[in-house]
């Protein structure tokens, strides 16, 4: 009587565990690490060799086997689907659902300007399927004339935190143009350096990365019923960045084909293995103080923000996104002529 009871409780055990191991394959497929869809297939084949395992004594040998192949198709086929069109699907839907973070409404003489620009920086977003971005915009040869400043879209796709115009981006190439002199004299307390680790989520892509799997036992598990921390963005207002790609054709050079987290040896593009970080509004008072030249920074190969002057009308425009390839240069140029023509 014993055995009859406790051997379905044993079977009923480990097709609760199979079926747990396949919803972990399939949360993990579903993140936006590279690894996702190879480690959630890999679970996904674990939990069909668990369950027949568990019913090998009511299968013959030809069946288990052929129940094993057709799983493991089925579980690659649904891990790198289901990691496709998590990493392929649109940020946003329309334009005007972008939401957007502004530091004080612009002066009366401007606010016609600003109407004008927010709805080119929200399609811009949508068209380019751009995480986030920051933009500032100064008039006049002071470092305190800066008319417009706002955030747009998010600075960390996981958790939804809003990019803000206090939100730091890192600068890339572009820090080279930035002398620290300036930064210390004009008091730009955004603008800095930091350790790279410090702007990699999770130290993705590197030795102490956690297994993906342990992250699903705290998204499933241990964040719900309160025991782990709930994932917050990354501390210090910093932006998470990405790098266009998708598990069919690796990296490409088109945020709208999908994305993945840049590593920290993508952040680290310049000396020292530190990341260069900075706000469009420091940029602008930057570039208003010393007269900078426009520039452009480049992190992981691809355009992240953008800096231009215009030295005729004294216009000063920055851009800032958290995805390499965006072309913050257009942007740029559009929301410029926007105000030289209300100027």
């Amino acid at each position: 009587m014993t055995s009859s009871v406790t051997n379905p409780g044993k079977a009923f055990a480990r097709i609760a565990l199979a079926l747990a191991i396949a919803a972990m394959g399939i949360y993990v497929a579903s993140s936006d690490p590279p690894g996702g869809a190879v480690v959630g297939f890999l679970l996904m084949l674990g939990a069909v060799l668990f369950g027949v395992r568990t019913a090998r004594s009511r299968l013959p040998t030809w069946a288990g086997r052929t129940t094993v192949a057709v799983g493991a198709l089925i579980a690659a086929f649904a891990a790198f689907l289901i990691h496709s069109i998590k990493v392929e699907a649109p940020l946003f839907a329309q334009a005007p659902g972008v939401p957007s973070v502004s530091a004080s409404a612009p002066s009366p003489q401007l606010a016609a300007a600003v109407d004008r620009a927010r709805p080119m920086v929200r399609a811009a977003i949508v068209e380019q399927n751009l995480p986030g971005v920051s933009i500032a915009v100064g008039i006049g040869g002071g470092p305190g004339n800066i008319v417009w400043t706002e955030g747009f879209g998010w600075r960390d796709v996981v958790t939804h935190t809003p990019v803000t115009p206090d939100t730091r981006f890192n600068i890339g190439t572009a820090a080279q143009a930035v002398t620290p002199a300036a930064v210390a004299s004009l008091g730009l307390t955004n603008t800095g350096t930091d350790s790279a680790a410090e702007w990699s989520p999770d130290h993705i892509g590197e030795p102490e990365e956690d297994f993906p799997g342990f992250t699903a036992v705290h998204d499933l598990i241990l964040r719900p019923i309160g025991i782990s921390a709930p994932r917050q963005p990354l501390p210090g207002d910093r932006a998470t960045f990405y790098v266009p790609a998708t598990f069919w054709r690796g990296f490409t050079t088109d945020p709208r084909s999908g994305r993945r987290l840049m590593y920290m040896r993508d952040l680290a593009c310049c000396a020292g293995k530190m990341a260069f970080y900075s706000t469009p509004s420091d940029l602008v008072r930057f570039a208003l103080a010393t007269n900078a030249d426009s520039v452009n920074g480049e992190l992981a190969g691809g355009s992240v923000m953008s800096l231009m002057t215009r030295r005729d009308n004294g216009i000063v425009v920055a851009v800032a996104s958290n995805i390499a390839h965006a072309n913050t240069a257009a942007l740029a140029r559009k929301v410029a002529d926007v105000f030289a023509e209300q100027k």
